[in-house]
């Protein structure tokens, strides 16, 4: 019988280094820029307002590079058309100090593009920019071209004004305004035709690239999917609710998709941050609900923490049947349960699941066949689909039996059925008479355990045993060191204590092993060095007879002519103990030696005690 502990001794010192690691957040860098001096520009007045931009893919971007000729390729309003505006055009303006915005150059760049109805669009226009129109104007822009306006104005170079060009979108049509004075949407970018980055008003534009300067864009904002909540199961043809919460709460437009391209709901809201859309599918299956948000202030939009739900085809009712052979019957007779699940259901095979017989929560055990039983019915147009199952069983308790039974669909189109309770009646069975046997001989059994041993310590690799640090000899030729292990002094709990459990009670041997000591920069102490003598009992009064071997250590010095083995990894005797049961709480002196050549430093082993 043996029961090996090992507990961790420590030289020196211990010592440990935590690292800290850096969270990275990924996404749109934005520099802190500042607006350029005209902006405000009061020339666009309520209701207009800003412009956003958009790649052919339907993304909103705020700059780019190594494309001057085509950096955009819609452009949308951020509030609502004039009323009976159909069309929209785009015109880059040359901002010049000391002039009104309003009397800028401003030459053509794109359009007019017909937005109202949104399917006059052009054809291939990403789902999410057809959803602002009509109520928004959009522009198809690939056609505005940096590199061919900077060809024909001359851009003015003061500080401010210089790289810059007010973007500005225009409606038109019954109802649109043209370019009539103050009467358009407008936002600036900064523009850069050189090789390297340059600064505009603040802001990082890239080399042969642009960058938004106003509105200032801001970190993205984030959507979250509320309703549905993940994992939903919804019914087919059936309203769902789509909700989506934008923080912080700021006015924009939140399209909804289905498995990431399919756009089934699209919803505009003030500043209350919640945006909510009605969505009634057509087919069954799973779908990922996401979300994305478009600012109507421009900058970026972000994309919302997506929900996945389950849509099901409509519930398919059914009717449930229990019926049992006796409704009376003594205990330990045989009694046969049936249940039947019916389904009208004559465009399928009939339904397949579980049915469970059952004494209120209880699952009734003996059945000759399962108690949980797979049950599967054809159904025809002139029988509906019938399921039967059938439990025999002779386990049912005495008493009033109030039985049910449910069935579990495996196909979520047909509803759950539960039947019952149907009553039966279980008597005790007949007290034995006359010259009937009512004797039985049984046989018993049981097993006493022989009980148990443990040794504990005190040290761990977290709470080592530290020596004293080492002193050369008097003699100079070796090194020393040595306490009592553990103090004497520390509580009975603290020592290392061996308690034996045992039946009947036995005697044991604690021994002891060690592993070399060594230090992080190569140094080592064999574990010959390390000794362990004088040992005592604490609480010898109650725990009496134990002796110890002493195990003194291998002295180093070459004038030390000793054989002592020391510790070593096979493990020695050191304490003994005679036939008794109870705790003995045990201490002695560890001594270390070493060579006058151990490097210095913080050297680390192990003792390990074991008891048998």
């Amino acid at each position: 019988m043996k029961k090996p502990i090992k507990v961790a001794m420590a030289g020196l010192l211990t010592a440990a280094i935590a690292s800290a690691g850096v969270l990275g957040l990924a996404g749109v860098a934005f520099a802190s820029g500042s607006a350029p001096p005209w902006e405000p520009d009061a020339n666009a007045a309520a209701p207009y307002g800003s412009v956003a931009f958009y790649d052919a893919a339907g993304n909103q971007i705020i700059s780019g590079t190594g494309d001057l000729a085509s950096p955009f390729a819609y452009v949308v309003a951020g509030t609502a058309a004039d009323t009976g505006a159909t069309k929209a055009s785009l015109a880059f303006a040359n901002p010049q100090h000391g002039q009104a915005p309003a009397l800028w150059t401003a030459t053509s760049e794109a359009g007019p593009t017909t937005f109202s109805p949104a399917s006059s669009l052009p054809a291939g226009t990403p789902a999410n920019i057809t959803a602002f129109a009509p109520t928004q104007p959009v522009v198809a822009s690939s056609s505005a071209d940096i590199s061919t306006w900077l060809s024909s104005n001359t851009p003015d170079t003061t500080a401010g004004y210089a790289n810059t060009i007010e973007v500005r979108l225009t409606d038109s049509g019954p109802g649109g305004h043209g370019n009539a004075t103050g009467t358009y949407w407008e936002s600036d970018i900064g523009y850069n035709n050189t090789s390297s980055a340059i600064t505009v008003d603040g802001t990082t534009v890239p080399a042969n690239g642009w960058a938004v300067l106003y509105p200032i864009p801001s970190s993205p904002t984030i959507t979250t999917i509320t309703t549905p909540v993940n994992g939903a199961n919804e019914v087919v043809n059936t309203a769902i609710t789509l909700t989506a919460t934008v923080t912080p709460a700021v006015s924009g437009l939140v399209q909804f998709y289905a498995n990431g391209t399919t756009l089934v709901g699209t919803s505009a809201t003030g500043s209350s941050g919640t945006y909510t859309a009605s969505w009634t599918p057509t087919t069954d299956g799973t779908y990922s609900i996401t979300g994305t948000f478009l600012p109507t202030a421009g900058g970026p939009g972000s994309l919302g923490d997506g929900v996945t739900i389950s849509v099901n085809p409509p519930a398919i009712a059914g009717t449930p049947g229990l019926t049992v052979t006796q409704n009376s019957i003594t205990a330990g007779t045989s009694d046969t349960l049936t249940a039947t699940v019916t389904y009208a259901d004559y465009s399928l095979t009939g339904p397949a699941g579980t049915v469970k017989f059952m004494i209120g929560s209880t699952l009734i055990t003996g059945c000759t066949n399962p108690v949980a039983t797979t049950v599967t019915g054809a159904g025809t147009s002139a029988s509906p689909g019938v399921g039967t199952a059938v439990c025999t069983t002779t386990a049912l308790p005495q008493g009033t039996d109030q039985i049910i039974m449910t069935f579990s669909p495996t196909n979520s189109a047909y509803t759950p059925l539960f039947a019952g309770p149907v009553t039966v009646t279980v008597a005790a069975p007949a007290i034995c008479s006359g010259n009937s046997v009512c004797s039985d001989t049984q046989n018993i059994q049981v097993t006493i355990n022989p009980g148990t041993i443990t040794v504990t310590t005190p040290y761990t690799s977290t709470n080592p045993f530290v020596l004293p640090p080492m002193t050369l000899s008097s003699d100079g030729t070796y090194l020393q060191s040595s306490a009592e292990f553990p103090a004497a002094s520390l509580p009975g709990s603290q020592q290392i204590v061996v308690t034996s459990q045992l039946s009947p009670p036995y005697a044991w041997t604690l021994s002891v092993a060690a592993t070399p000591l060594s230090s992080s920069g190569g140094g080592s102490i064999p574990a010959s060095g390390l000794g362990l003598t004088g040992g005592s009992v604490i609480n010898a009064a109650s725990y009496p007879g134990v002796t110890f071997t002493n195990i003194p250590a291998h002295n180093p010095s070459p004038v030390d002519t000793d054989t002592n083995s020391g510790l070593t990894a096979t493990p020695q005797s050191w304490a003994h103990s005679p036939a008794q049961d109870g705790t003995a709480e045990l201490f002695g002196t560890l001594t270390l030696y070493a060579a006058t050549s151990t490097p210095s430093g913080t050297y680390n082993g192990t003792i390990t005690f074991s008891v048998s």
